[in-house]
C-alpha cells in the first residue's frame, strides 16, 4: 500500500488527535510553504503523518505510483514513489516553478509556471512537446490541469503579457481554458486553481482569491464560501468533496477579506448538497493539493 511505503521511504512525525477521527477516506496533502520537515501530509485512520520533505506542489497517483512536484523556482524536481522501488527523481533545468503533474495515457504532463507553458516529457526528463502561452515567463500564472471529455484544460490568473503582470490585476481576470484550442471555457475568476469535473458533468473551480468554490452544471451555478481561506486543492470520494484552505495572512495581494484562518484546513462537503459537513485543521499554513487515496485497482486519478 502506498501509505505504508511512504512511511518507510520518508522520515515523519505523527499527530494523533480526535479532530482527525471519523474521516471516511485517506487523504494525501501537499504543503507548498514547508521548509523541509513537513511538505507532504497523510491523513490516515485518525492520524496525521507529516513527512520530512521540502515544500510540495502538484500530486498525482497512477496505479501504485505517487508523483510529487517539489517547489523549485528555477528548475523542475519531480519525485516518484512506488512500493518496492527506490524513490526516483526526475529533473529538468528547462522548466521552473512547476505547479502540477499528470499522467495521461502513457504521457507525463507538467505545468511549468515560470516558463509559461505546459509540456509532455519522458520519465528521464526529456521534453517531447510544448504548449507555450503568449507573453513572458509567469505572465499567465498557469497552474493546474485536468482532463474533461478528453480535453486537456488548465487554469490561469489571466491573459497577461509581462512577467507577473497579474499582480494587482487578478480580480475576475482568471480563466479555465482548452489547452489545444486556447478557447476560454470559464472566466471571471480571481486567482483560480484546481479545475475539476465530476462523473455527472459538474464543474468545480477553486476561486481562490475570492475564498470560494464555484460549481456549475447545465446552467445551474453555486458558490461555497470559506471566509478567510484561500481555496486550493480539491478531490472527490463517492459521497464527499475535500477542499484545501490556506491561511494567507502574509499575502495581502491574494486575500479578498481582512480576516484569515490561522492555519491550513481541509473542508469536507457533502457531494450532493455542497453543504460543509466539517473542517479539520492542520499545523501547516498552506495547502496546494488534496488527493483521496483509492485502492490499487484504480488506474489513475483522471
Amino acid at each position: 500500500m502506498l501509505a505504508d511505503h511512504l512511511k518507510k521511504a520518508l522520515p515523519f512525525d505523527k499527530i494523533e488527535s480526535s479532530e482527525y477521527e471519523g474521516i471516511q477516506n485517506t487523504l494525501l496533502i501537499s504543503i507548498p510553504s514547508a521548509k523541509g520537515k513537513d511538505g507532504l501530509a497523510l491523513l490516515h485512520e485518525g492520524k496525521l503523518y507529516n513527512f520530512a520533505i521540502t515544500g510540495c506542489m502538484g500530486l498525482w497517483i497512477q496505479e501504485d505510483r505517487l508523483y510529487v512536484v517539489t517547489s523549485c523556482a528555477d528548475h523542475m524536481r519531480l519525485l516518484v514513489f512506488e512500493p518496492g522501488q527506490a524513490t526516483k527523481t526526475i529533473v529538468s533545468c528547462e522548466l521552473g516553478d512547476v505547479h502540477d503533474v499528470r499522467i495521461i495515457g502513457e504521457e507525463l504532463f507538467v505545468v511549468s509556471t515560470m516558463t509559461n507553458e505546459i509540456v509532455t516529457m519522458d520519465h528521464c526528463g526529456r521534453i517531447l512537446k510544448r504548449w507555450t502561452l503568449p507573453g513572458y515567463g509567469d505572465s499567465w500564472h498557469v497552474n493546474c490541469i485536468d482532463v474533461w471529455d478528453g480535453k486537456l484544460v488548465a487554469s490561469s490568473f489571466g491573459k497577461f503579457t509581462t512577467y507577473r503582470g497579474y499582480k494587482g490585476k487578478m480580480v475576475e481576470a482568471g480563466i479555465v481554458f482548452d489547452l489545444d484550442t486556447k478557447e476560454v471555457l470559464y472566466s471571471g475568476f480571481s486567482a483560480p486553481h484546481t479545475p475539476r469535473r465530476d462523473e455527472e458533468g459538474g464543474v468545480y473551480v477553486c476561486n481562490s482569491k475570492m475564498e470560494r468554490l464555484n460549481y456549475s452544471k447545465n446552467g445551474e451555478k453555486k458558490e461555497v464560501c470559506f471566509p478567510g481561506g484561500f481555496t486550493r486543492g480539491l478531490d472527490f470520494s463517492q459521497d464527499e468533496i475535500y477542499v484545501g484552505l490556506s491561511s494567507l495572512r502574509h499575502r495581502a495581494d491574494l486575500k479578498s477579506s481582512k480576516v484569515a484562518i490561522s492555519n491550513a484546513q481541509v473542508a469536507i462537503l457533502d457531494k450532493k448538497s455542497l453543504q460543509i459537513k466539517r473542517t479539520i485543521t492542520l499545523p501547516q499554513t498552506e495547502i496546494y493539493e488534496v488527493l483521496v487515496l483509492h485502492d490499487k485497482n484504480n488506474s489513475g486519478k483522471q
